[in-house]
């Protein structure tokens, strides 16, 4: 194979899975991975459910040395926002992907895994969540290898640096954002106030002192509304600073010893790049509010009931 072609979209968190099924795809059939920038470039700013433009959010890992970016359309019969598409890839996925997939485009906007088919093609064109462990389990050694910034850390954030270094360190991390957007909030608002004092609770009993430090995309919001120090006056919470970059922001995140995550995919990277091979992972027993599965479950973790 001579190129794999990924269609990215949204934040670094979806970007990230984007880039590791095509990483799982050069493992198995070697090229050039090329990323494709166009929905962000042209049509993220024009989207109902996100808050702001999205951009290309990778350059500042060392992955980049395994890419290229392309900015170019796909044509109309392998184009999600195609009116007739739209139709087709509603009334039959599967059999849209099927046909797809036999002439070198992997098309799947689904939650639900598809098994991928042997390639042929010497180019192939991805577009996907693939938000699904088993399209990348070959690679997950290189990603971790690989999803590491090229920048330094910030002196601005030692503080941070020596509180993660802690063996008892817990990484909370909220999602705010476009998930108070009334259409987004429908589908993944799960990850109520109950549910992180009842993740605390529950990681509490399994650590002598824990450490707690919140990463969350609107500090206000979170000191406003959850009050944890009020309602847990006898562990500390450490805040980060909110000005940080992405790569600096999952490198502190990722330090920290154990996690309890939103069903955010940023904050699945973050637990998912961490080193302590004992960590304890607590999460959300559902990703969407409707309950559809995801893949993105991992063996080990403790699941706390999301809020209705």
């Amino acid at each position: 194979m001579e190129e794999i072609h990924v269609y990215l979209t949204g934040r670094l968190g979806n970007q990230l899975f984007q880039y590791a099924f095509a990483r799982n795809l050069q493992k198995q059939y070697g090229g050039k991975i090329v990323c494709n920038t166009f929905d962000l470039d042209h049509r993220s700013e024009k989207s109902k459910v996100a808050d702001e433009k999205f951009s290309y959010a990778m350059a500042g890992f060392n992955l980049d040395s395994n890419v290229v970016l392309e900015d170019e359309a796909m044509p109309w019969y392998a184009d999600f926002c195609s009116p007739a598409i739209k139709v087709i890839k509603h009334m039959a996925p599967r059999q849209y992907f099927d046909f797809m997939a036999k002439r070198g485009y992997l098309m799947w906007q689904r939650s639900d895994y598809v098994s991928i088919p042997r390639l042929e093609s010497n180019k192939v064109y991805a577009w996907g969540w693939w938000q699904d462990v088993r399209y990348f389990h070959d690679v997950q050694k290189e990603l971790s290898d690989e999803i590491v910034p090229v920048t330094a850390p910030l002196n601005e954030n030692q503080y941070i640096y020596d509180a993660a270094g802690d063996e008892e360190s817990v990484c909370i991390s909220i999602r705010c954002g476009n998930y108070f957007n009334p259409t987004v909030k429908k589908l993944l608002y799960v990850c109520t106030p109950q549910y992180f004092y009842d993740s605390i609770d529950c990681i509490s009993k399994r650590l002598a002192h824990p450490k707690f430090i919140v990463f969350t995309d609107d500090i206000d919001w979170v000191k406003d509304n959850l009050k944890f120090e009020n309602n847990y006056p006898q562990y500390d919470f450490i805040y980060e600073r909110g000005c940080d970059t992405v790569e600096e922001k999952i490198r502190m995140m990722s330090m920290c010893s154990h996690f309890i995550i939103s069903n955010s995919t940023f904050s699945w990277w973050a637990q998912f790049l961490s080193k302590n091979d004992d960590k304890i992972v607590i999460a959300p027993d559902r990703w969407f509010v409707n309950g559809r599965r995801i893949g993105l479950y991992m063996d080990g973790w403790t699941l706390v009931p999301a809020g209705q």
